[in-house]
C-alpha cells in the first residue's frame, strides 16, 4: 500500500473544504432564509476554493504521472464554467428581481445560467476527444458513468417520493450539482483504486 503524499493530502483537504464550504453555506443560507442575492454573496468565498483545489489536484496528478495537457485544458475550462455559472446566475437573479421582465427578456434571463452548464458538457466531450492517454480517458469515463448512475438513482427515488407526496418538488437544475458530486466521488474512487 502506498503512502499518501503531501500533494495528494493537500488535494483531498482542498476538496473537502470546497465540498463543505459550498454545501455548508448553501444549507446555512437556506436555513437563515437569506434570500437570493445574499445567498450568492456568501457562496462566493467557497467558490474561490476551486482555485487551490485545482492547483493541488494538478500537483498530485503530476506527481504520479497522470497530468496530461488535455487534463490541464479541461481543468481551465471547468473553472471557467464554474465561475461563469456563478456570475450569470447572479446577473439573472438580480435582473429578474430589479426589472420584473416578461417575454423574450425573461426567457433570456431564465436560460442564461444554463449556458455555462452547456459549456461544461462541451468541455467534457472535448476532454474525451483530446485525451491521448487511454487509461486517463477510461478513468474519466468511469467516473462519469458513476455520476450518471448516482443521478439516475437519486432522481428515480426522489421522483417516486415526490409522486407519493412524501417530499417536496426539486427543480430540474439540481441534476447538475448531484451529477457533479457523483463525478467527484467517482474520481476519488478511481484515485483510491490506483493507490492500492
Amino acid at each position: 500500500m502506498s503512502t499518501i503524499t503531501a500533494p495528494r493530502r493537500a488535494a483531498t483537504l482542498w476538496g473537502a473544504a470546497f465540498f463543505v464550504g459550498m454545501f455548508g453555506t448553501g444549507i446555512l443560507a437556506r436555513r437563515l432564509d437569506l434570500g437570493a442575492i445574499p445567498s450568492m454573496l456568501v457562496m462566493l468565498p467557497p467558490m474561490l476554493l476551486l482555485i487551490p483545489l485545482v492547483r493541488s489536484s494538478e500537483r498530485a496528478q503530476a506527481e504520479c504521472g497522470a497530468l496530461s495537457a488535455a487534463t490541464r485544458r479541461y481543468n481551465r475550462r471547468a473553472m471557467l464554467w464554474s465561475f461563469g455559472y456563478m456570475v450569470l446566475l447572479a446577473v439573472s437573479v438580480i435582473a429578474n428581481r430589479q426589472l420584473h421582465p416578461g417575454g423574450p427578456l425573461l426567457w433570456l434571463l431564465a436560460v442564461l445560467p444554463a449556458l455555462p452548464i452547456l459549456y461544461l458538457i462541451w468541455a467534457m466531450a472535448r476532454y474525451l476527444a483530446e485525451e491521448q492517454d487511454e487509461y486517463l480517458r477510461m478513468r474519466v469515463v468511469n467516473a462519469a458513468l458513476g455520476a450518471t448512475a448516482l443521478l439516475l438513482g437519486v432522481a428515480t427515488v426522489w421522483g417516486f417520493l415526490e409522486t407519493f407526496h412524501v417530499v417536496d418538488h426539486v427543480p430540474g437544475w439540481m441534476a447538475v450539482p448531484v451529477w457533479a458530486v457523483g463525478l467527484g466521488i467517482g474520481s476519488a474512487i478511481g484515485r483510491w483504486r490506483d493507490s492500492r
